[in-house]
């Protein structure tokens, strides 16, 4: 399982672990934060201390995300203050980001994170990927995988590409007269990460084509509300949407039967 930035408080050891991750020499961080090499060694090796800018700058390089990128400036503040009322103040900041992002980890069981970067982006390029995943936890669809063209509406060309991709991220195995094997039930994308709002464009939009079909199940659900409240409650609801996540992953692992797989959505702006 990678590590994520949040599970660091010096920040110099999340810029240790992205720089070997991603192959990016400090000679190739220092150029970016316009420093010399030999600086950047003495702040690595807790001689000194990067800037807010330089932090930003070599942030920025380490492909962080927005939020990431706050996260790790909030670290240097940390690390650069020199008061501990401030530093303590800090701290306390920090600490709340980092319980609010394994708050929901923690209540997803058997969730994994072992994809790269690199194969996140692969996976979630479209919906198609992760539907065909789900569909193959289904014994029907594992031992006679062609089913699934009729059932997302692709053509068996699109499914052995599909099914490759899935192969290659270790995702599937392929076993004796067509049947698959599925390695890996789960995987979850951090909010956080970049590819998150391709994501939930590309299940948004399959919402939309669900909807236009007006084919829908008397089981299915579907709910548009507009409200009026203040930012306080606001973040009250989305903490009840996460524990909702929650309570129905519990629920889903105590199927005594799978024979279909189905999308749940949720939205608060």
């Amino acid at each position: 399982m990678d590590s994520s930035i949040y599970d660091y408080l010096d920040y110099r050891d999340p810029i240790q672990f992205l720089s070997k991750k991603l192959g990016i020499t400090f000679k190739a961080l220092a150029t970016s934060a316009r420093i010399h090499t030999s600086y950047f060694s003495r702040v690595m090796g807790g001689r000194a201390s990067f800037s807010k800018e330089q932090l930003f700058l070599i942030g920025k390089d380490l492909k962080l995300s927005s939020e990431e990128l706050e996260y790790l400036l909030l670290l240097g503040e940390y690390g650069n203050s020199g008061q501990l009322d401030h530093q303590n103040f800090v701290k306390r900041k920090i600490t709340q980001i980092q319980n609010e992002k394994k708050k929901l980890l923690s209540k997803l069981e058997g969730v994994t994170y072992e994809l790269s970067k690199r194969d996140i982006v692969d996976y979630y390029r479209e919906a198609a990927t992760a539907k065909i995943h789900i569909l193959l936890t289904i014994e029907k669809y594992r031992d006679n995988p062609s089913l699934i063209c009729k059932k997302i509406f692709i053509s068996e060309s699109k499914l052995e590409i599909e099914l490759s991709k899935l192969e290659s991220l270790g995702i599937i195995e392929r076993v004796k007269n067509k049947k698959l094997n599925v390695l890996k039930y789960s995987v979850h994308l951090d909010e956080a990460d970049d590819a998150s709002i391709q994501n939930h464009i590309n299940w948004r939009q399959e919402v939309i084509a669900n909807l236009t079909r007006r084919n829908i199940n008397p089981t299915d659900y579907h709910l548009s509300a507009t409200f009026s409240c203040d930012e306080a409650t606001k973040s009250e609801i989305k903490e009840v949407f996460k524990n909702f996540v929650a309570e129905a992953q519990k629920l889903v692992t105590k199927a005594p039967h799978i024979d279909d797989a189905y999308f749940i959505g949720m939205d608060l702006f």
